[in-house]
């Protein structure tokens, strides 16, 4: 396919076709037929126009160098075979096991903080008590 006919192709209402054929050797995309190039067109703007229900995105500075977090909830359109991606990974885990720490931490500290300030029992003590004089006494401590 003669690179006239990708630029013949892609009227000027097409900004992804140009910008696309810049993007690649000229030798690449004179190879491409038109059904190729309006598949790839399908594909390019379905990715730009997909929105998720939530969309988070924070780049965090760590020292010297910055990390980013993404949290993605929306509908489900991946592929079944695509899905079984692996989630328990030993660095997922890791964050996981941080994040809950963290979350069983914040919320222990925010019992706490209402239990001084308001002065709203929060914990049954009574009941906390009874607990640990039963696993003293069965420990023998």
């Amino acid at each position: 396919m003669p690179r006239n006919r990708l630029t013949k192709y892609s009227s000027k209402n097409d900004t992804f076709l140009q910008q696309f054929s810049v993007r690649i050797p000229p030798q690449v995309v004179a190879t491409f037929t038109d059904a190729q190039l309006t598949e790839l067109q399908k594909v390019f703007r379905e990715r730009v126009n997909k929105r998720h229900a939530v969309d988070i995105r924070l780049s965090i500075p760590f020292i010297k160098k910055r990390f980013y977090l993404v949290f993605l909830l929306g509908k489900e359109k991946r592929l079944k075979q695509n899905r079984k991606a692996p989630i328990f990974t030993p660095v997922n885990n890791i964050f996981l096991i941080g994040s809950c720490l963290v979350l069983i931490t914040f919320l222990l500290g925010a019992l706490y903080i209402i239990e001084m300030v308001l002065g709203i029992s929060t914990f049954p003590k009574k009941e906390i008590q009874e607990f640990v004089k039963y696993l003293m006494d069965s420990f023998s401590i």
